[in-house]
This record gives structure tokens, sequence and C-alpha cells, in this order.
């Protein structure tokens, strides 16, 4: 095929609420405060998606987000958490009350579930989890399987199918070959074991610009169904090697997330634009965020 004919998937972040079906299972890349696609978690409440089952391996503001918007119907996690800022109170909350239902994994069990539909096998095996009640509880994820070369007993995890993965990665083309520069965490497991991709990235740039870092393609495009540019797509945690997280607007999470009055902060997503959320939280900060991720390079060449 020439590269004239090849598959142009770039859509608008609002073409999301029509890429991602209410009640679809859906995960979310990143882990930590990094790499979340947090754009697109914006853009979700905005189009009023609702019951979307989550799949995260170690959430953060982004399922607490999503389950104070009354998106979730249902969240599959190993972790959900706001590291420094505290535990995530909507989550907790939903949890708590009973109405989010929720299946826990351990993160290697998860992990290993989707790699092993993105093998295209029903189960893969491992050691462990040692000491964890987990695999009892859900029988229909976790059996032991006996190795058929050692006799040893190991614990086998269900293969993991969401729908629909939604990663964000620093770069990609038109095609939606995808890049990263750093970690991509469960990102690329996630996207292989899904049916369908949507990779919003930092930046759409010319296929040229792929060929020629490609030691970086760390999803090729043939998995990818969309590509959707979202400047600051990870914001308020991190995408290294553009900007650290956002340790003040994430405060400020925090704080409103533990009051009574939360319902303005989401209203207040609902009611902007992507753009218009960039402009009203960044107010500069952008350049503080990305001085800060080169300042850290400074300091580890230094010390090297």
């Amino acid at each position: 095929m020439s590269e004239s004919r090849m598959p142009d998937k770039v859509k608008p972040l609002e073409a999301l609420g029509d890429l991602v079906h209410d009640g679809d299972s859906v995960a979310f890349g990143g882990g930590w405060f990094a790499n979340h696609p947090m754009a697109a978690v914006r853009e979700l409440i905005r189009a009023g998606r609702r019951d979307i089952h989550a799949i995260t391996v170690v959430g953060s503001v982004d399922m607490d987000l999503l389950a104070a918007a009354g998106t979730l119907g249902h969240l599959s996690f190993s972790m959900v958490t706001l590291e420094a800022f505290g535990l995530a109170p909507n989550v907790r909350r939903a949890i708590e009350s009973g109405v989010l239902p929720f299946t826990e994994f351990t993160g290697l069990g998860l992990l290993i579930g989707l790699e092993a539909q993105g093998r295209g096998v029903p189960y893969l095996p491992y050691r462990g989890p040692f000491g964890s009640d987990i695999p009892a509880r859900y029988p229909e994820i976790y059996a032991t399987t006996t190795c058929p070369f050692t006799g040893e007993e190991l614990t086998a995890v269900r293969a993991v199918r969401p729908d629909v993965a939604i990663v964000h990665a620093l770069r990609a083309d038109a095609e939606g070959n995808a890049q990263w520069d750093g970690t991509s965490g469960p990102d690329v497991e996630m996207a292989k074991a899904a049916r369908r991709v949507i990779v919003t990235c930092e930046e759409i740039v010319d296929r040229s610009v792929i060929v020629e870092n490609a030691h970086m393609t760390k999803l090729p495009g043939y998995y990818v169904e969309a590509v959707i540019e979202a400047p600051f797509g990870a914001h308020p945690t991190s995408h290294i090697p553009r900007y650290a997280m956002d340790a003040w607007e994430l405060m400020d999470y925090a704080a409103a997330a533990g009051g009574a009055s939360f319902s303005d902060y989401i209203d207040q997503i609902r009611g902007e634009s992507e753009a218009e959320y960039r402009d009203r939280v960044l107010k500069g900060r952008d350049a503080v965020l990305k001085g800060l991720v080169d300042a850290a390079e400074v300091i580890q060449e230094a010390r090297a």
C-alpha cells in the first residue's frame, strides 16, 4: 500500500463519546500518577457515558473522577490510590456503599490476564499470589493448574479481554503507530488484549517522524482504531518526558473530592471543552511542569 493510501485514523477528542458506548468494558492505561489518559476520562464524562466497566492496574485520579461522575458500572482493579494525597475518596465511598460493584485482582494477576489475551491463549500460569485470599474469592478468574513438565502447582489466570483500551502516548501518526519515550506501564498489554484501541497522544506527527524513531514504537498501528491528539492529555498526572505531575492540581482535587460540594468540580468539567480545561487549570503552569522534567534530567546526568 502506498503512503497516500495509508488509513487515516485521526479523530477529534469530541468523537470519543461515539467510540465508547454505555456498558463497554474499558481498560484505562497509566499507573500511579503517570500516563493516565485523563483527557479521554474528562471527555467520557462530558459525553455522559454510563455503566462503564473500567479496568485499571494501578488507578488514580482517573478512576476517582469517573466514580464521582457516575460513569462507572463496575470496577476491576488491583489498586486505586491518590498516593501521597490519600485514598481515592469517591471510589472508596462508592464501593463501601455498595453502589459500585467491583472485582479485585492482584496486580500481577491482572497483567497476566491481559497478557494471556494478547497472546491469544485462554489463560497463563504463574507462581503465587502466596498468602492472598483473592484467588479463592474469584474462582471464575483464578484456578490451580499443574505444570505438565515439572508437576509444580501453579495459579492460572483467565484471559482478560476489554472491549476498548484507551492509552496515552507521546506521539502517533495517522495510521496509529504509537510511541513512548520512557515508561508505558501496562498500556501495551492492555492494547494488545482489547477488541478496540484508542490512542490519545501529545501530538500527531508525520509518518516520517515515526520511522526516524522506529525504536520508540511500542504499539503498531494495526492494533489501533482511532488516534486523538490531546496535548497535556495525561494532566494532572505526568507524561515523561513532556511534563511532570501537577501536584498543585492534585492537591486541589484531593481537597475537593473529600468535600460535600465536589459535584461543582464535576459540573465544571462537564461544561467546558478540553482546551478550556487547559486554559483554566494550567495558567502558565505548563512551563513549570516541563521545567521540572528538565531539572530532573540534569540532576540525573550530574549523578551519573
